[in-house]
């Protein structure tokens, strides 16, 4: 795979019609940069950083280079030592770094006097560079996101926003859900330059688990648990098999929803939601950020997704650093306030209760989908992410709620005689009760991986 752009297809985006014609700082990835490429490397021999800890010189010195090289002007005459960097928190597959210029270092051109470092350590943004770089320039010129300055191997410089990531607390706000839905309602509308198939999160899935082998070999077994609808604890042995099996239950069961495919954000959590404090009086805009998992997708994945972000809160300073309400997952009448307004600003004519009731029905075999997804990366987090969370435990949680969950799946495949027990169309936490089996298309008391109950 070529880590780099080729210098013909990436100008010709930039100065494409599509672009528009406001002008974007944008610089090209040095193909044969050594010190570039391994700035990676480098932080993950020192292993997670801390807030607090003292930047080693030699971060700092690849950081300056790489501001001097894509910024340019005053960042060029700056001192190695004099350069302002500062560990930034947010990122669970990434690291970010606020690079300032000292006092008494002013712009001499356009270029900024801040700028935001984030090294990826996440396979997925390296095995799409192209598409994700293409993605980040149309969200800038389209003022959906921050500009981008310039692209490396293994990370990115980009405009630092000043602003706050939301809160979990907050997304659940009736104003506050609004606003977003009516921000996601702006994206879905996009129309951008890469494939339109909605085979996004089967693949992604299966280059995860492609790429976990490759790092451990073998997966070790391991256990995860979860009450079915009546109450009972349910147990599953999770193998390479299992785990497999599991996405080809998902690829056939996707193929059957009718959601709409639009272009999707795909990790629309709260720290992915930020709130600019420098805006005008009484501005509330909000911007989203990471759009490394983007893709066309069934928009009912966006909002599944986002869903289940109401009740995980990463702020946690405890390890392992995030707490799982499930009685904040929304309620109907939560989900209704999201996608009416969502359906509003979409410009849909019909935004009846039962036009809502729609959508919210056409969610909810996405909101396992979800779990799964986030499990699966979990389990690759551990394994390749240098930064301090409890990757094991919440790969371990979201499979648990993914097979509680499963039988909303399972429904979209009733017409091949797969079904799950609870005929319940809710997928509130709880509601479910993965206690299907697709062998021999018959309903059984746990999926058919070694599943057992205990009472």
């Amino acid at each position: 795979m070529v880590n780099y752009f080729g210098h013909y297809s990436i100008y010709t985006f930039l100065h494409s019609p599509l672009v528009g014609q406001q002008q974007t700082t944008f610089a090209m990835a040095i193909p044969h940069s050594g010190s570039f490429r391994d700035l990676k490397e480098i932080l993950a021999n020192y292993g997670c950083i801390g807030d607090t800890a003292p930047i080693p010189h030699e971060v700092k010195e690849r950081t300056y280079m790489l501001c001097s090289n894509f910024l340019g002007g005053t960042w060029k005459t700056v001192p190695v030592d004099k350069m302002c960097l500062t560990r930034m928190k947010g990122g669970m597959s990434n690291m970010l770094f606020l690079c300032k210029l000292p006092d008494g270092f002013c712009p001499i051109g356009n270029e900024p006097d801040k700028t935001l470092l984030r090294v990826y350590f996440n396979p997925e943004t390296e095995s799409h560079l192209v598409a994700e770089s293409v993605i980040f320039t149309l969200l800038s010129e389209r003022q959906l996101g921050p500009q981008l300055y310039g692209i490396f191997n293994g990370g990115r410089l980009e405009e630092y926003i000043v602003s706050r990531p939301l809160r979990c607390s907050e997304i659940r706000v009736p104003d506050m859900s609004r606003k977003i839905a009516g921000k996601l309602a702006h994206v879905h509308k996009l129309s951008v330059p890469i494939s339109k198939e909605p085979t996004y999160l089967c693949e992604a899935l299966e280059r995860w688990m492609t790429h976990l082998l490759e790092v451990v070999y073998k997966l070790r077994p391991f256990e995860v648990q979860w009450s079915n609808a009546s109450g009972a604890v349910v147990s599953c042995t999770i193998t390479e098999e299992v785990l497999r099996m599991e996405i080809e239950t998902i690829r056939r069961a996707l193929k059957k929803s009718s959601s709409p495919i639009v272009f999707c954000h795909n990790d629309l959590q709260e720290g992915n939601i930020l709130l600019p404090m420098e805006q005008p009086a009484g501005a509330k805009e909000l911007v989203f950020i990471d759009f490394e998992y983007s893709s066309y997708n069934y928009r009912a994945f966006d909002f599944a997704n986002h869903f289940c972000e109401w009740m995980i809160d990463y702020t946690s300073e405890q390890a392992p650093h995030f707490t799982v309400s499930p009685e904040y997952f929304p309620t109907e009448q939560e989900q209704a306030t999201f996608i009416g307004a969502y359906l509003a600003e979409s410009g849909q004519a019909d935004v009846s209760i039962d036009a809502v009731k729609t959508v919210i029905e056409e969610t909810a075999p996405f909101v396992p989908v979800s779990h799964f997804l986030w499990g699966v990366w979990a389990l690759l987090q551990v394994e390749l992410s240098p930064v301090k969370f409890g990757f094991a435990e919440y790969g371990r949680t979201r499979l648990s709620f993914y097979f509680q969950l499963r039988s909303n799946l399972l429904k979209l495949l009733k017409s091949d005689g797969v079904r799950g027990t609870n005929g319940d169309a809710s997928f509130a936490i709880g509601s479910g009760d993965s206690t299907a089996s697709e062998a021999n298309g018959q309903a059984s008391d746990a999926p058919n991986h070694n599943g057992r109950s205990e009472n």
